[in-house]
């Protein structure tokens, strides 16, 4: 029988941001269901620093999510030992193609490790590493990396929207494969609030399905605040912006409060010059009638 030789928690620094993935996995020895504890893969998304991607796991024919981060270092390790502290030889595939070692692609027996030292959203996918002939009973022990690409950005704080116009919005964020794009509008799925004729979903430019929605004829009610939430193979984010939507004659107000400005001080000044030329002039008809 073979047993797993270690777990560990593991946790990888991503100045962006970091989130954890846990999961439970099953270990069947003997004809026994043995549970394993609580083991984290710490994800995150670019950075300033390299750091090698490593995961190493018990060969269960359990899965584990690993994140890629692209232009740096991934590496799976299976360890496996028996209770004679026996080693096995381990062949490694991808998406159930066998992987031989080239210059892409380093497979490590000593270790029993597979690294890609420079990988790219291609490499994404299934891997699995399993035991070669040899083992106890002859029957072949494996383990699953499900290895995915997951990226995203920030929205803008707010977006104004001219009334009668249409609101668009892109949910920023790619992967592989594709995270699952839902939109709620004030906390509230956006479909119970907005008439369902007026909301078309797109792929936004990483071409993730619903990552762009239009909404047609924007008014007053279609101000608030806008999510979309991510939802990956083991975890959920959310991205918000703030709709505000205005006048379509907005910016004449200012214009027009001037213009309203300028002829009242002229009706004013009208006024004012009226008076003073009726008082000037009756003044110089009572000096005539005096002079006479």
């Amino acid at each position: 029988s073979s047993t797993l030789s270690w777990v560990r928690i593991c946790f990888y620094g991503a100045p962006r941001w970091v989130f954890p993935v846990y999961f439970a996995a099953e270990m069947k020895t003997g004809g026994c269901l043995v549970f394993l504890g609580l083991l984290g893969v710490c994800l995150g998304i670019g950075g300033t620093f390299g750091t090698v991607t490593d995961t190493e796991a018990d060969l269960s024919g359990t899965k584990s999510v690993q994140m890629l981060y692209v232009g740096y270092p991934l590496k799976l390790t299976c360890n496996l030992t028996s209770h004679e502290n026996t080693s096995f030889k381990l062949d490694w595939f991808k998406d159930e193609m066998k992987i031989e070692s080239n210059a892409r692609t380093k497979i490590f027996q000593e270790n029993s490790s597979l690294l890609i030292p420079s990988p790219v959203k291609e490499d994404v996918g299934l891997y699995k590493c399993q035991t070669q002939r040899g083992i106890p009973n002859d029957k072949p022990l494996n383990m699953f990396f499900n290895v995915i690409y997951f990226e995203m950005r920030k929205m803008d704080k707010s977006v104004n929207v001219d009334m009668e116009k249409s609101i668009k919005l892109e949910c920023p964020v790619e992967g592989q494969p594709y995270p699952v794009i839902t939109w709620k509008k004030d906390d509230m799925p956006i479909a119970e609030l907005i008439n369902a004729t007026r909301i078309t979903y797109s792929p936004n430019d990483k071409k993730v399905p619903n990552g762009t929605i239009l909404i047609t004829n924007a008014g007053w009610t279609d101000r608030g605040n806008y999510t979309c939430v991510i939802t990956t193979l083991s975890n959920t984010f959310e991205r918000f912006t703030f709709i505000r939507v205005k006048d379509v004659y907005a910016a004449l107000w200012p214009f027009i409060g001037i213009v309203v400005e300028v002829l009242l001080l002229g009706i004013i000044i009208f006024i004012f010059e009226k008076r003073r030329a009726k008082a000037e002039f009756e003044e110089s008809d009572t000096d005539q009638g005096n002079d006479q």
